[in-house]
């Protein structure tokens, strides 16, 4: 009788409400592990894949391609410029946003909609781990989080004993060709090209347009090309740029095209980027070809 009268009791209590702090210093209360989530930054997405929660994830932007399984999710338009009438439709009971793909207006616009948002915004590679760790706990998925951390981790750690000692290229990153827009300081591809045993030759932060001046007055030995896919080849690209003919990297033939996606996304394949990045600048220290 007495543990009938506990068990109701129990029932009957308030569920205790969970107060998180996303990566932007917004406060946030969930009940409950979201059930309708929608993402829309792909980023987030991969994250969510890689935790097993995609069960809970209704809606993704037109631009969420990876892992395939993210095609089958409702469409919300563009991260810059969702489609709030169908978020709504979907009635989320939890928005991820990202400081690097989304703007501040759609958050203000969510929340005027009563619709909770959770923000993460990865500065470098420990950001990226730090957001993983962030949407695991949002998600209740914390110890998935730390599993999926610590293999990613062992995987990079492998790369860096593998180029430990080896020369130092200098290396050039182009996110986009026509303007010349780089990987700058404070970026995750800037650890990652430190990683992988490179050096960044971009001095300013974030992704700066950079001037050909600046390439020919300091010339990298690799230049990296994080193009979309479908966009411009290396060939392609650089023919629309023939004064890229005079670089010694040209002439090498030490131009490397790397899908956006892979190195764009600061989420799990970011393991992936770094072995790429590695076998790219030191491919001498690995078996097999050059990616």
């Amino acid at each position: 009788m007495m543990l009938r009268v506990l068990l109701i009791l129990l029932w009957a209590l308030p569920v205790q409400a969970a107060t998180l702090v996303d990566m932007v210093g917004r406060s946030l209360e969930l009940q409950a592990p979201p059930r309708r989530i929608v993402s829309l930054a792909p980023s987030v997405t991969e994250i969510l894949f890689a935790l097993d929660a995609e069960d809970a994830l209704v809606g993704v932007t037109d631009f969420d391609d990876y892992p395939p399984e993210a095609r089958t999710k409702q469409r919300v338009g563009g991260g810059i410029d969702p489609n709030l009438e169908v978020i709504v439709a979907l009635k989320p009971d939890l928005v991820f946003v990202s400081a690097d793909a989304n703007q501040w207006g759609t958050i203000s616009q969510l929340e005027r909609l009563h619709i909770p948002v959770f923000g993460v915004k990865p500065v470098g590679v420990e950001g990226v781990f730090e957001s993983i760790r962030k949407v695991g706990q949002v998600v209740g998925r914390e110890r998935q989080a730390a599993a999926l951390s610590a293999e990613m981790r062992r995987r990079m750690e492998a790369v860096s004993e593998r180029v430990s000692g080896r020369s130092r290229p200098k290396v050039l990153c182009a996110v986009w060709i026509d303007p010349l827009i780089v990987a700058g300081r404070g970026t995750v591809i800037d650890d990652l090209i430190r990683m992988a045993g490179g050096v960044n030759i971009v001095e300013g932060p974030g992704f700066p347009r950079y001037g050909l001046e600046a390439v020919l007055r300091n010339p990298p030995d690799v230049i990296l090309l994080a193009i979309d896919r479908g966009g411009p080849g290396d060939g392609e690209a650089l023919r629309r740029l023939p004064v890229w003919k005079e670089l010694r990297a040209v002439h090498a033939g030490a131009v490397r095209a790397i899908d956006a996606g892979v190195v764009n996304r600061p989420g799990p394949r970011i393991a992936t980027a770094l072995e790429l990045f590695a076998r790219m600048l030191h491919h001498e220290a690995f078996e097999g070809n050059v990616p």
